[in-house]
């Protein structure tokens, strides 16, 4: 139904890739997610997630409520609500796993991602942390997500960018891990057919700039696949430092 395109990448300085991607055509939902902590922990915790959200979207547990001693009524189940549930899940299923495993520090995820809903013919977006989602339409491109970091809140407050900087730049104000669950910052977009939905970690953001990645697209927009792999190359030109991983949706 939609063209997909996606790589995921251990760039040029780390071991081991912490990102993890799903792509499900069938469900139409595609998500990054960028795991913090390490390489076993930062590494599980992405998948987990990951993992999760599948499964709660092939199999969602339905609400039910007792109207009597008898008769049980089925509640609906909303997206947002099967999509919170499954981060409470994940919270869950990492705290069990820091704790068998004696890990005390911080094990988490950033978590972004699309699904469509064919009854309605939109798409539900989907984050927490910095991975982001931009939608390129008309030969321009937006951000759709705001990141969750210190460097976005204090820019929302006004602090000049002297002294943004001064502030680690990968500090992260909400994501999934073993500490209490948040909700996900959800929206619902209408697109256009040959819009374009791009996904990407931090390892992309940091060093590829809105305006870089439009041009990008902008060339390569006929070739989803080479898209990708120019994301690359430029992430790779400027040192690669971090995982990265990309999704790029064509509706």
């Amino acid at each position: 139904m939609f063209n997909i395109a996606y790589l995921t990448d251990v760039g040029l300085k780390r071991k081991h890739n912490e990102d993890t991607i799903l792509i499900d055509k069938q469900l139409n939902i595609y998500l990054v997610a960028d795991g913090m902590g390490g390489h076993e922990k930062g590494e599980i915790a992405s998948k987990i997630v990951a993992e999760t959200f599948l499964n709660q979207l092939i199999s969602p547990q339905i609400a039910t409520s007792q109207n009597s001693e008898s008769d049980t009524v089925v509640l609906p189940v909303s997206l947002e609500e099967t999509l919170n549930h499954s981060i409470e899940i994940a919270t869950e299923k990492i705290y069990t796993y820091a704790n068998e495993k004696n890990i005390e520090a911080t094990m988490g995820t950033t978590i972004v991602g699309v699904k469509y809903m064919s009854n309605v013919n939109s798409w539900a977006v989907f984050h927490l942390g910095d991975s982001r989602a931009y939608m390129f339409r008309d030969n321009s491109l937006t951000q759709l997500s705001v990141d969750h970091s210190k460097h976005e809140e204090l820019r929302q407050k006004g602090t000049s960018q002297e002294e943004i900087e001064k502030t680690g730049k990968n500090l992260i104000t909400k994501a999934v891990g073993n500490f209490d669950p948040y909700r996900l910052d959800m929206k619902y977009v209408s697109l256009k057919k040959k819009d374009i939905l791009l996904l990407c970690s931090d390892g992309v953001s940091d060093l590829c700039s809105n305006n870089e990645l439009l041009l990008l697209i902008i060339q390569y927009k006929h070739d989803l696949d080479l898209l990708c792999m120019q994301i690359k190359n430029l992430v790779y030109s400027r040192g690669a430092k971090d995982n990265f991983s990309v999704i790029v949706v064509e509706t």
